[in-house]
């Protein structure tokens, strides 16, 4: 296996176990824990970072820490949980946000710096879960799949502030 990512700064957003690490990448992890990622990966060479995908300052600052990246992974997610009739807005609108509106908000706040070659990478996490008929957030739930057919359809043009097409 070759090592494409030798040299390169890649920044995982979200619960980003083990990504890039044996490739010789420096690997900078954020969420909102810092404390719970800094511990996941002790006595690894990887950097761990406080990020709230839902706050636009949050990201912007993450951003300006960080510097110039090759690769953003984001990986971040809410699910809306449970019976739709126990359904609360809040749980709805935090997984759009956290789904949907942050790697998008990720993707605006280091456009600017990402290094020729980069890439943005959004993980739906739609194969992650088993069919469970009447329950939302797993796989064929309404929230769920709005927001991860978002991430499965959507292409995101970065260069020359191009709209997203």
């Amino acid at each position: 296996m070759g090592h494409a990512l030798h040299d390169k700064t890649v920044v995982v957003v979200g619960c980003g176990s083990g990504i890039a690490h044996d490739e010789g990448a420096r690997v900078i992890v954020a969420g909102r824990d810092e404390a719970k990622l800094a511990d996941a990966y002790d006595g690894l060479d990887v950097t761990a970072e406080t990020v709230d995908v839902t706050d636009d300052s949050s990201i912007r600052t993450l951003a300006e820490r960080v510097g110039p990246v090759d690769h953003v992974v984001s990986t971040a997610s809410a699910r809306a949980r449970g019976k739709l009739a126990d359904l609360e807005r809040k749980n709805l609108q935090l997984s759009f946000d956290t789904k949907v509106i942050g790697p998008t908000m990720l993707a605006k706040h280091f456009a600017q710096q990402m290094n020729p070659d980069g890439s943005f990478v959004l993980f739906s996490g739609v194969n992650a879960f088993k069919v469970n008929i009447g329950c939302l957030g797993v796989a064929g739930a309404v929230p769920f799949a709005m927001t991860n057919s978002f991430l499965t359809g959507v292409t995101l043009k970065i260069d020359g502030g191009e709209p997203l097409t």
